[in-house]
């Protein structure tokens, strides 16, 4: 019986794939955002767009007001969504990592990530255009932070610590972990250095080891 009622409760079938869904409403959306790649909710504040007015909300909630209210157990991490802290507890700390790509080693705990790598890395594809200049990206959140850095000149992560100011959160803590922390994680296997980061040891080892010079 609880069987029969779940199947009930999906019986809206997408007919361009296996996807089945509680209304007729919510299979609608499903085409709309998917297959008719419309994105009817644009952000205020940057040149973000969104299928859904929930995905806006969350957008504004967690980029432009900086709200993380969902705490990690674990660590310091902290995020915008609870679906963002389910995922990053599973695959940070879970270290699960069900979906396997199909044409090479890397694995991710979603399969949304799975089809965003096969789609952007394997398939070569950058749907998502620049309005302003010719870049494209594979991924719409690439084209947000393109906008915002590139053409809007914006440096919204400020350092505690300095007078600099990066696009990306991830930027200023590299910078805070490189320049005040002082932190060397990357060691070379084959001699004493240390660098903050692995771009930065992978270049030592070319250059002075492997004496490669690629952009003489």
């Amino acid at each position: 019986m609880v069987k029969e009622t779940k199947e009930r409760k999906r019986a809206h079938a997408c007919s361009r794939c296996d996807s089945t869904f509680a209304s007729p409403s919510k299979r609608d959306r499903h085409v709309r955002t998917v297959y008719e790649k419309r994105k009817d909710h644009a952000c205020p504040h940057c040149a973000a767009a969104f299928g859904q007015a929930g995905h806006l909300t969350a957008h504004v909630r967690t980029v432009h007001e900086k709200r993380k209210d969902h705490a990690c157990p674990h660590c310091a991490a902290a995020f915008g969504e609870a679906s963002s802290l389910t995922k990053h507890v599973r695959t940070v700390h879970e270290k699960r990592k069900h979906h396997a790509c199909p044409h090479c080693a890397t694995a991710f705990g979603e399969a949304s990530s799975l089809t965003t790598h096969v789609r952007t890395v394997h398939e070569k594809r950058r749907d998502h255009a620049c309005p302003h200049c010719a870049a494209a990206f594979g991924k719409a959140g690439s084209l947000t932070r393109h906008v915002r850095m590139v053409h809007e000149k914006r440096r919204d992560h400020a350092c505690p610590q300095c007078d600099a100011a990066f696009g990306q959160a991830g930027a200023l803590r590299k910078h805070v972990r490189t320049v005040h922390e002082q932190r060397r994680d990357h060691a070379c296997p084959q001699c004493d250095a240390a660098f903050g980061e692995a771009s930065t040891l992978r270049k030592h080892v070319r250059a002075v080891h492997e004496q490669r010079r690629d952009h003489a």
